[in-house]
């Protein structure tokens, strides 16, 4: 790539008289550094692995866990196994998203964007398909009356998150110059 770029000459601050169509003048960048190391969109997404997504799963496991004494009752024995279950995933995820986010910050080759991209995918639906499967071995006959909306919409934002993210990683110039081939 070359430091110096094409760039359509300003209008001239003299009233009523703008450039002419064939008008360019030469820009020189070579002065910005390159998009390179963990830094702008990058750096947001780690933090997003390392903190914010953690935060948010803790909190989303505890809402979800939260329930009166009536529905609990209602739930039996189950509930605690639900909720041991509940804890343990969380922590599953969270140490997951953690170490995602250490090979994007300290490993940079394109193993480790590969790795991340299928890490997204088992992050984004893994904990949902589980969760699934337990719910439903231990109470069938109430999700056999169906699964609620919100089910629905957690899916919808897994897929979209990871999609984005992903796009990212596959497509990003500072990704591609700061992670080497193996």
């Amino acid at each position: 790539r070359s430091a110096n770029t094409l760039a359509p000459k300003r209008a001239s601050s003299h009233k009523g008289r703008a450039g002419t169509r064939g008008d360019y003048i030469v820009t020189d960048y070579s002065d910005q550094p390159e998009l390179k190391g963990v830094g702008g969109w990058l750096l947001t997404f780690i933090i997003i692995l390392s903190v914010i997504s953690p935060i948010r799963i803790l909190l989303e496991t505890a809402k979800m866990l939260e329930l009166d004494a009536q529905t609990e009752a209602q739930l039996g024995s189950s509930w605690q196994t639900y909720s041991l279950f509940s804890w343990v995933l969380a922590s599953a995820t969270i140490a997951l998203a953690w170490f995602l986010a250490y090979r994007l910050a300290r490993v940079h080759t394109r193993a480790s964007v590969r790795l991340v991209v299928r890490g997204l995918w088992v992050l984004a639906f893994g904990p949902l398909i589980l969760d699934l499967i337990v719910a439903w071995t231990l109470w069938p006959d109430l999700m056999a009356a169906g699964l609620d909306a919100t089910y629905f919409i957690g899916i919808f934002q897994a897929a979209v998150f990871a999609t984005i993210w992903s796009l990212y990683l596959t497509k990003s110039k500072r990704v591609e110059n700061t992670f080497v081939e193996d």
